[in-house]
């Protein structure tokens, strides 16, 4: 009778230490800093190889959006992502009303709130978001009550033109 352990590789965890900000940010303002994690700061090339390999075809870790993107090759690089988050940030920081919210799933950028959308029966003010989904990167989501609305794709250039009509909704 021995005991031995066996260990096994467990990719979950491999890959939430990966994504773990160090230090931990502790106020967040802005999406650069949240770049804290092994996944904003090894070379691009070692961060998507352990994405891939944990990826998997049936899995879907959690991930930036940016790195999804950069999986498909629909984004040239991490740093072109970063100029788009901090785009975002720099355009939206500037105008009253809009809050950047740090407090997302693992290893994400954060989104914008506008803060006057949030009155009455609202259960989620007008929301901007970075997304995957389309090559603007960038989803507008009106303020909501009862019946999630659906987001409304943009672009960072697009973005500036459209926000006195979002501001409005």
């Amino acid at each position: 009778m021995g005991n031995d352990v066996q260990l096994e590789p467990v990719p979950r965890l491999e890959w939430s230490l990966a994504t773990e900000a160090h230090p931990p940010a502790t106020e967040a303002a802005t999406p650069a800093s949240l770049r804290r994690s092994w996944i904003h700061t090894a070379s691009e090339r070692q961060v998507l190889e352990l994405f891939r390999k944990l990826h998997g075809a049936k899995r879907r870790l959690p991930a930036p959006w940016w790195l999804r993107a950069l999986d498909r090759g629909d984004l040239a690089s991490r740093a072109e992502a970063f100029q788009i988050e901090d785009e975002v940030h720099a355009a939206l920081s500037a105008r009253p009303g809009w809050v950047f919210v740090p407090w997302v799933g693992i290893s994400e950028a954060g989104y914008w709130e506008y803060a006057p959308s949030d009155r009455g029966s609202v259960k989620m003010p007008t929301t901007v978001v970075l997304t995957d989904e389309h090559e603007g990167w960038v989803n507008v989501v009106p303020a909501y009550g009862d019946e999630e609305p659906l987001p409304v794709p943009t672009s960072t250039t697009k973005l500036l033109s459209l926000l006195p009509q979002v501001e409005v909704w």
